[in-house]
């Protein structure tokens, strides 16, 4: 039996309004795709848990697709300066945040 599938059979399995953590840290070794995917699936009311997000929670936010973040910050680095999807998220009301320092 194989553990393998596809993208879409990956993302069929988180629901909307279920909870993911991804891997990478801020701009680095997020599973990119799998996240596209989330987003073509048009989830919805996502919570992200992850101490360093950046591209994942921005790609996100600037779908819609979540309703919480847990998170220590949330940036792409000092380069490139704060997640503007994310920010705008943020400053609209997406009232789901928690920071931990």
């Amino acid at each position: 039996m194989t553990k393998l599938c596809t993208l879409a059979e990956a993302a069929a399995l988180v629901k909307d309004g279920d909870s993911i953590s991804t891997s990478g840290s801020l701009l680095h070794r997020a599973p990119s795709a799998l996240l596209r995917e989330l987003v073509r699936a048009g989830r919805k009311g996502l919570t992200l848990i992850k101490p360093s997000p950046g591209y994942d929670a921005d790609l996100l936010c600037a779908a819609g697709a979540l309703g919480r973040v847990l998170s220590g910050i949330v940036t792409f680095e000092a380069s490139y300066g704060l997640a503007p999807n994310y920010r705008k998220s943020i400053e609209n009301g997406l009232a789901g945040l928690t920071e931990h320092a």
